[in-house]
């Protein structure tokens, strides 16, 4: 078998792969794409106007900008909450019936939001690891527990009343499995505008045509002089890797002994059909755990995405009648639960980035610029 020589590899398709790769092709650099598709879990209908993988994007994801565009606004009085069968919506007099509470949290997102928007200048070029830790602030936030935060601030009526739906529907798990920067990561919706997400996939297959290798890795190798990569079909050498795919694939790629943070998953449901009238109130029901639904969100062609903890979940509570034009089950969806960290360089010349430690489009994205400039510096 015919080994080729590369500089740089990275592994993995998805948002922090492209975004590397998109860093060391402006710089004119060589490097090897190496992915079984162009997205990773960022995925869409056979259409293509529908997305799956990922459904919003916040006003403030100014690094990965160029690699999405912003559909519909998503506005919070198009939301509906489900908690223990009673609906509401944002008018709803219970989310107002605690204004001190109410105020507290715009304050704490307020200031959450400032840290995180300079911490986010400071990992295009460290690691987040040190990233979060020259920041007091957000390395506590990081290594408290969501629960602890609420019950400190006091917080506990407007967080059930209003964040347990919200936060359940993006992380697809409950508050108190998270930590207190991840709760306010995904509460930030509630000051900053939100869009509609949409994957510019065949331009980005266009622009790296000539740099993406499409299959899987399934082996690497420690050599003298770099690594061995191997593929189903091919193998390639290298002096740096840029290991871009979900923590437990690298985990087994790499052989590491980092426990990873807590694997959530999710079975998404895309469905035509005919809603009962109770949900056509609303663009967008989300629900509060222990629920086995999670969110009913309405589509511009008139379709559904139906997010569900079960495999089968029952739809004619919702639809009069209905169609399945597609199942995904991502298993996991990500690691989110909890605070371990992995790091940014587990061996010389080895990168580790995507959503191992701070879940998100922007944040992955970001690592992937970061691995980039590390290489571009040592090869300057």
């Amino acid at each position: 078998m015919h080994t080729k020589f590369h500089q740089t590899i990275i592994i993995g398709g998805g948002i922090s792969g492209i975004e590397c790769a998109h860093q060391l092709q402006k710089e004119k650099q060589s490097f090897l794409l190496i992915s079984d598709n162009i997205g990773g879990r960022i995925t869409e209908s056979s259409t293509g106007n529908v997305e799956y993988g990922a459904y919003y994007a916040m006003s403030t994801y100014h690094n990965v900008a160029h690699h999405i565009k912003k559909g519909r606004r998503i506005k919070p009085s198009q939301l509906q909450f489900h908690n223990n069968k009673q609906a509401y919506s944002i008018f709803n007099q219970k989310l107002y019936s605690h204004p001190l509470q109410y105020l507290k949290i715009i304050f704490y997102l307020s200031k959450f939001k400032n840290h995180y928007e300079l911490f986010k200048k400071r990992s295009l070029t460290i690691p987040q690891i040190e990233a979060l830790q020259q920041d007091p602030y957000l390395w506590s936030l990081y290594q408290t527990s969501a629960t602890k935060f609420i019950e400190t601030h006091q917080l506990l009526q407007i967080v059930k009343n209003y964040l347990a739906e919200i936060i359940q529907g993006t992380t697809f798990t409950s508050i108190n499995k998270l930590n207190a920067f991840t709760f306010l990561q995904f509460s930030l919706p509630i000051i900053l505008p939100i869009y509609e997400l949409h994957f510019k996939k065949k331009e980005i297959e266009q622009q790296f045509n000539k740099n993406w290798i499409k299959g899987l890795v399934t082996k690497i190798t420690k050599t003298k002089n770099g690594f061995l990569i191997n593929t189903q079909q091919q193998q390639y050498t290298c002096k740096n890797i840029v290991l871009a795919t979900p923590p437990h694939i690298s985990k087994t790629l790499l052989k590491f002994k980092y426990p990873l943070r807590g694997p959530v998953q999710v079975h998404m449901f895309h469905l035509q059909g005919t809603l009962r009238t109770e949900w056509k109130k609303n663009e967008i029901n989300v629900f509060s755990s222990p629920s086995t639904m999670l969110a009913l969100a309405h589509q511009q062609n008139n379709t559904y995405l139906f997010y569900s903890k079960i495999k089968n979940p029952p739809f004619k509570p919702y639809f009069k009648k209905y169609k399945i034009l597609s199942h995904k089950h991502w298993n996991p969806a990500f690691h989110i639960e909890g605070s371990n960290l992995l790091p940014f360089q587990p061996i010389k010349n080895v990168y580790l980035i995507g959503d191992n430690n701070i879940c998100g489009i922007e944040d992955a994205g970001i690592y992937g610029i970061c691995a980039a400039n590390h290489i571009l510096k040592n090869i300057h």
